[in-house]
């Protein structure tokens, strides 16, 4: 999708959360940098009145139109696009399949296919959207976002507004009656202007405080023929009872009791040193732009000194996942010291763990709308992401909990992946992890 031949001149830096993640794509290029959703929409969908509902979509939101500049600097600088035009918005394909499954699967590799693929914002816009068609009634719809420019609440409300732009009569697309939603642009200046000294003071008493500990790493073992680890468990009815109650016994969240019981098991098995950071995403938005879209989830390392216990631990996640979230508007300097320090630290060790909780109820479920259903979900991708250390991914509803853990191939070496997964699933009140 290329940009406009437009040539804007305004340009501004970077928001923190950007500046995280586009570091982390840096520093980890294989990485996956989109984020994505997949509808399958049933019934007579009106495909022009679709279309219209995306470019106006598009021009609601700017955290959709913005592009980089000097990429090849440390620190690049960004600017907002103009709308496209019409034919770059939305890709239409007719797929000629011989029966549902054939269709399914071809939906799914495109899906992986669109999250493999690496975005080039220097001369695209940070969106893909597509529209594939097996017949008049059957259409999957493939959203995905780069996560330089969009976050996952920045996502759910860019299609909560697709959704409801759709649905709505809409004589002029462009003209007075489409609502601006609030401007990224302009709670991206608000972040900089406001950057608590505070939050800088917190966070540089923190890098004071990160000496590594204990024995350098051993050697990194050669792991070409060796395969990643990932472990996964979907949780509902009794078995998610069982786990909220032990969460309630530890005096914290579902997601807590998951790092926590992670965060314990990678120091009880795998540690050289006497403490562990988990990165964590946090959403760095403020009141005033909550129901903006764009890029404001910063990562933020929150540090666990080893404990003699899982209560101990958990106590320990409670209260420092509260302290990030109370620090979380940092400002790109401080950050930038944040993240180096730690990484390096990290570094020592050969691999860092990071952990990610999305909550499926902040996002659009199934809609109903002129004649059609979309269902959310119906095509997870054909891609796999291997992690350089331990990732945890945890996706959380009012009817399940989904708990997935990648371990890098070098824990495959002696055994090391197999201890560490059954010390999480102890830590959860062994929840069986199925391969």
């Amino acid at each position: 999708m290329q940009a406009s031949t437009a040539a804007p001149t305004v340009r501004y830096p970077l928001t923190s959360g950007q500046s995280s993640y586009y570091a982390r794509v840096r520093e980890r290029p294989e990485m996956s940098s989109s984020i994505s959703a997949a509808y399958r929409i049933e019934g007579e969908l009106d495909v022009a009145r679709f279309a219209e509902a995306v470019a106006r979509t598009v021009a609601q939101h700017d955290a959709l139109r913005i592009g980089l500049c000097d990429e090849q600097a440390d620190v690049p600088s960004q600017l907002v696009r103009p709308q496209p035009d019409n034919s770059a918005l939305l890709s239409l394909q007719q797929v000629r399949s011989s029966s549902e499954a054939q269709f399914d699967r071809y939906v799914r590799l495109v899906h992986g296919k669109d999250l493999a693929e690496p975005w080039d914002l220097a001369t695209e816009y940070p969106f893909r959207f597509r529209l594939l068609r097996r017949s008049p009634t059957v259409h999957a719809f493939l959203a995905s976002f780069s996560h330089v420019a969009v976050d996952g609440r920045g996502m759910s409300l860019v299609l909560r507004d697709l959704w409801q732009n759709f649905e709505q009569d809409t004589a002029q697309p462009y003209g007075p009656s489409a609502p601006q939603r609030e401007s990224f642009v302009s709670a991206a200046e608000q972040h900089a202007a406001d950057a608590s000294a505070k939050a800088a003071g917190f966070w540089r008493q923190r890098v004071a405080e990160n000496r590594p500990s204990g024995e350098p790493a051993p050697a990194r073992p050669d792991t070409a023929e060796q395969q990643g680890v990932t472990v996964r468990v979907t949780l509902s009815g009794a078995e998610r009872k069982l786990l909220r109650e032990r969460a309630r016994t530890f005096g914290c969240t579902e997601f807590q009791l998951t790092m926590a019981a992670l965060a314990y098991a990678v120091l009880t098995e795998t540690a050289t040193g006497d403490r562990v950071h988990v990165w964590l995403p946090v959403d760095a938005r403020s009141p005033a732009d909550f129901d903006t879209s764009g890029m404001f989830t910063v990562s933020l390392p929150v540090a666990l000194p080893r404990t003699a216990s899982l209560t101990e631990m958990t106590r320990q996640v409670r209260e420092e996942v509260m302290a990030v979230a109370a620090y979380r508007q940092v400002d790109p300097a401080t950050l930038t010291e944040l993240q180096s320090s730690f990484r390096e630290s990290d570094a020592r060790r050969g691999w860092s763990v990071m952990a990610t909780y999305f909550n499926r109820d902040q996002n659009p479920g199934e809609r109903s709308a002129r004649g059609i259903v979309a269902r959310p979900g119906s095509y997870p991708a054909d891609f796999q992401y291997l992690s350089r250390g331990v990732e945890l991914d945890v996706v959380g509803g009012a009817a399940s909990l989904r708990i997935a853990l990648a371990l890098d191939p070098a824990f495959s070496a002696d055994g090391t992946a197999d201890r560490l997964v059954d010390a999480f699933s102890a830590g959860l009140g062994g929840v069986h992890l199925a391969g």
